[in-house]
């Protein structure tokens, strides 16, 4: 965590959990080129480097100029993607995300730093979004909605519902410190109730029965 050094942290403020980016991130957008590389290969089994395809009736059937251009396309296909998955790494090495016992921490950008953060106190509800291959490779989304209306997405981290449940007990601890370190109520003093007057002042004489007549 290059951005978490002592000059970005608050007074008294503790790094308690450093949720990561899943690595299907640098990889997703690859399994769209993965149907054109099998039809690329099927056709290629089938029709070979020249594009002819000679049935069994001993004819010639030609398909040059589809196949010319169907390899034009796999090829930008394939560049398109190996450019995407340069960018996407180096996006990856520049994210940091980071939870600590006051904020949640997002940042990230190459040129252009963004940074983000949502004040524990603040959040009013987090939610997980996982698709399928969220399910399989064990990664999802955590929104993060703060007073206000202000959202904020830790997109594509690693284990999900464990961040999200770490986040909720640094809530819930907030809160009890700030219940336990809250205004001891004021204790009234106990009511003292009053004497009789007769043992207040001067000196209680007993009169028997019988005497003083």
């Amino acid at each position: 965590m290059k951005y978490l050094r002592k000059k970005n942290m608050q007074q008294n403020e503790e790094l308690l959990y450093i949720p990561k980016m899943h690595w299907m991130y640098t990889v997703r957008h690859l399994f769209w080129v993965i149907p054109l590389i099998l039809t690329w290969v099927i056709l290629w089994c089938i029709f070979g480097h020249s594009g002819q395809w000679q049935i069994p009736c001993g004819k010639i059937i030609k398909f040059c100029i589809p196949w010319v251009l169907f390899k034009h396309v796999l090829l930008s296909a394939i560049i398109l993607s190996l450019l995407a998955f340069i960018f996407r790494v180096i996006y990856y090495l520049n994210v940091e995300y980071a939870v600590t016992n006051r904020r949640l921490i997002i940042k990230k950008g190459v040129c252009r730093l963004k940074i983000s953060e949502i004040p524990t106190d603040r959040i009013e509800s987090i939610y997980c979004v996982q698709g399928i291959l969220g399910r399989i490779f064990r990664y999802g989304t955590v929104c993060v909605l703060g007073i206000g209306g202000k959202m904020q997405k830790f997109f594509m981290i690693s284990r999900p519902y464990a961040f999200r449940r770490k986040v909720t007990e640094i809530i819930e601890k907030n809160k009890a410190i700030t219940v336990i370190h809250g205004d001891m109520p004021v204790e009234k003093p106990p009511v003292v109730e009053e004497e009789d007057p007769i043992y207040r002042y001067g000196t209680f004489v007993r009169v028997l029965p019988g005497k003083g007549k």
